[in-house]
């Protein structure tokens, strides 16, 4: 195969005979005893690391990347080097992107130094990336989908990749929490795990933003203590019937967790034991209570915008409809001058910005008032109540089987 060679601007090129794709590793069924123990490699899983690609939130046109030790560019089949002291600028033109490099300020007529249409951009470097000021582990590929545009993605392996979710998702770490860190690490790898299937053919497997997936906020989120967290878990992760299980997450349980569409997300009691009755770990947590009182107009104004109508209904009542341990609220039946209007829990919880549907709600004076417990949807591990369950002394087994009765850890990899 011929060797190609190209010279532009502030490039040195670099001889490649073709740039190959990155294998991708795809899951496979697993195979493992059905308890916890001492957790053992699973004898299926090979030991070749697991890459992810996260579809980054640049929300631009026109992104701009930055190499501290300089970057390796690959595009149209050629490798290039760029210096730690320039910056690229990659522009979506059309159905193309247009590659510029500057000096770290205006752009605003550099050249083109070329177009990239059906080949992927990757930057690499022996380094982290810089992406529109925030900075990654792994490598960056830009690229263009029809009808969508330029998608920024980073791809890296799945501890690295946990390193910018864990802070990120339960918050401050601190050493006697470590054990709640732990276990928040096995359910995000977990879950993360079982994304990987998903969004074929788009070049990316998750999003960077809990709104669809996890949080992700890169290299610059990282601390040690959630990094060494990750470490002392590597390829750990919940099992049930040999599969990775969806192990779901959230703020706070205000005392009871929610069933999930899983058979194994099943509502417990966050107490001691399970035993209802008794004083929830998660209690002590700020977030286990909340009120919040909003005007009967902004309900019919979030009315409006559901039923995609022009004008607001009116309401005259209300009625709550409730899971099977009478906590959370499943449906909102409305009463209004166009007939009755059903709503989904979550879905009126979102629209209103309420913290759950874990609530009481009455209406008064024109006025809704809101007494809930809980941040978030509830299923699976509350992370206020691990937090508090590792400063008890809980080892981070012990949160995951608190929380995951049904589920089982598993060393994969």
């Amino acid at each position: 195969m011929a060797v190609k060679q190209v010279s532009i601007g502030f490039f040195r090129p670099v001889k490649v005979i073709g740039v190959g794709g990155f294998t991708v590793l795809s899951l496979v069924i697993f195979i493992a005893c059905y308890h916890y123990s001492t957790p053992t490699r699973h004898r299926l899983f090979s030991d070749k690391e697991i890459f992810v690609r996260v579809r980054l939130s640049v929300g631009q046109d026109s992104v701009k990347l930055k190499g501290a030790q300089g970057l390796l560019i690959i595009t149209n089949g050629l490798r290039y080097e760029v210096t730690q002291e320039k910056v690229v600028v990659l522009d979506q033109e059309g159905d193309r992107i247009a590659v510029k490099l500057i000096d770290g300020k205006s752009y605003r007529g550099a050249p083109t130094l070329w177009q990239s249409t059906n080949d992927t951009v990757v930057f690499s470097s022996t380094g982290l990336i810089d992406v529109e000021g925030r900075r990654y582990r792994g490598e960056i590929r830009a690229f263009i989908i029809p009808d969508t545009g330029m998608v920024v993605v980073n791809r890296l392996t799945v501890e690295q990749y946990l390193y910018g979710v864990i802070p990120a998702e339960i918050g401050p770490i601190k050493p006697e929490t470590f054990e709640a860190v732990k276990a928040q690490a096995v359910a995000a790898r977990s879950f993360t795990l079982t994304r990987l299937k998903m969004r074929r053919g788009l070049g990316y497997e998750l999003y960077d933003s809990y709104l669809r997936d996890q949080e992700y906020q890169g290299a610059d989120r990282e601390v040690g203590l959630g990094n060494k967290a990750v470490d002392e878990t590597k390829g750990e992760v919940l099992m049930f019937n040999d599969e990775v299980a969806v192990a779901l997450y959230h703020g706070n349980c205000g005392g009871v967790t929610a069933d999930g569409s899983e058979p194994y997300l099943r509502s417990v009691y966050d107490t001691p034991g399970n035993r209802a009755g008794v004083q929830p770990f998660c209690a002590s947590s700020k977030n286990y209570f909340w009120r919040q009182s909003v005007p009967q107009d902004s309900v019919e104004l979030v009315l409006m915008q559901l039923k995609g109508w022009k004008t607001k209904p009116q309401v005259r009542g209300f009625r709550l409809e409730k899971d099977r341990l009478k906590k959370r609220v499943t449906r909102v039946r409305f009463q209004t001058d166009r007939g009755e209007i059903a709503v989904g829990g979550s879905q009126f919880r979102l629209a209103l910005g309420l913290k759950s549907t874990y609530f009481q709600m009455k209406l008064s004076a024109r006025r809704f008032t809101f007494e809930g417990r809980g941040w978030g949807h509830g299923v699976g591990l509350c992370q206020d109540g691990a937090i508090a369950m590792a400063l008890k002394g809980y080892r981070y087994h012990q949160i995951l089987s608190h929380y995951y009765p049904a589920l089982r850890i598993k060393k994969v990899y």
